[in-house]
């Protein structure tokens, strides 16, 4: 597959997903940690199909660090997770944890378990593809949750001749982290000393269409340039799709933010959000001058204020026009943190009209009075 840029081919947020197996009885969550086999099997996957995976910046969920549950790669990520454990080989993750490391009689230990995995690991690395890695640290079943998935990307040998694995860690987003044999164990550059591992059984998936935040997080966003809008909490695209403003993993619909005022646009601007040849909700071919409004607190395509008599639009930063009926498609743009819109910006979208706000969830796009976390919106990828 040639050079791996972890940049590219690994997650943006580290591994710190929280999964509810089942609800007990009592009306408390069983909860296991991590998705490092998910994200392990994605980043194969994207490899595989030579794309590169999703770009979601941990910032952009705060106070969390992950997509939250119902976020399309949140959901990706935990289907390719249960995949992980579909298959014989994970087995050992069990059967190695109640092993001694070094062997006992004629049981053996898992570091010659482990040097017995190593030829078919280089041998596969060697050819140019990348494995996954079951990494071995539990001592007992009790602690078996505490094993790791990792892809291995390549190998080289240091000074002394000892073997470096390069690895793509879900710990450890957008670094690659190197695994060396001690004395004590496999010891990883980012800390963890592991007692073995084996070559994990990997099928290949298609990825599926997954939305992606900006790839140009510090890029400047201007009145009037085309930009594609995620719903932060979900991660689908807000696209027109038979008229009407939905939320959707696909799609091709950009909007030009467009301000009176025009020029680089900041925290406070208000803006039209005007979709660029979209046909409206009576089929016409998308000349019509329509833009993202709220009719009866829904999110719905309207007509654009039409020209003065003098042929110019009507602004809808103006004084005389900002949050009356002049310009019933306005939306206060307001930024996380302050400062410029820039495209890696989490921002809400305040309608000046009714105070309402755009939000989104699984079932579509609403408004509402709660700025909550369903109403963060980014730019994204397109």
């Amino acid at each position: 597959m040639g050079d791996i840029d972890p940049a590219r081919a690994a997650y943006a947020f580290a591994n710190r997903f929280v999964n509810v197996v089942v609800t007990l009885p009592n009306g408390k969550p069983l909860r296991t940690a991590g998705r490092c086999g998910g994200m392990s099997f994605s980043v194969l996957d994207h490899l595989a199909a030579g794309q590169d995976v999703p770009v979601w910046p941990p910032a952009l969920f705060a106070p969390g660090t992950v997509p939250p549950d119902g976020h399309v790669v949140a959901d990706h990520l935990k289907a390719r997770q249960l995949d992980s454990f579909r298959t014989l080989s994970a087995l050992r993750f069990l059967a190695w944890s109640v092993l001694p490391d070094r062997d006992l009689g004629p049981v053996r230990g898992v570091r010659t378990l482990t040097r017995r995995q190593l030829p078919g690991v280089l041998r596969a690395l060697a050819q140019g593809r990348p494995v996954v890695l079951g990494l071995v640290v539990a001592t007992n079943l009790l602690r078996a949750g505490d094993n790791h998935q990792v892809v291995a990307t390549g190998f080289r040998r240091d000074a002394e001749g000892g073997l470096v694995l390069t690895l793509l860690d879900p710990n450890t987003p957008r670094r690659e982290v190197t695994l060396v044999e001690t004395p004590e164990g496999w010891r990883a550059s980012n800390g963890r000393l592991w007692r073995g591992f084996f070559h994990h059984s990997y099928a290949r998936r298609t990825p599926p269409p997954l939305p992606s935040a900006s790839r140009r997080p510090t890029a400047r966003v201007r009145s009037g340039a085309p930009l594609a809008l995620a719903h932060v909490a979900t991660g689908s695209l807000l696209v027109v799709a038979g008229g009407v403003p939905v939320l959707a993993a696909a799609g091709t619909t950009t909007w030009a933010p467009e301000s009176g005022r025009g020029g680089l646009l900041t925290d406070g601007a208000v803006v039209r959000l005007v979709p660029i040849g979209t046909p409206g909700p009576d089929g016409d071919d998308g000349t019509a001058p329509l833009s993202l409004g709220v009719v009866d607190g829904t999110p719905r395509l309207v007509d654009s204020p039409p020209p003065r008599v003098d042929g110019t639009p009507v602004p809808v930063d103006g004084p005389s026009t900002l949050g009356t009926t002049e310009a019933p498609d306005a939306w206060r743009v307001v930024v996380d943190g302050a400062g410029p819109w820039r495209e890696g910006s989490r921002v809400r979208l305040v309608h000046t009209t009714t105070g309402a706000l755009l939000a989104g969830s699984p079932s579509g796009v609403r408004t509402t009075f709660d700025p909550d976390p369903s109403t963060w919106w980014t730019t994204a990828a397109h």
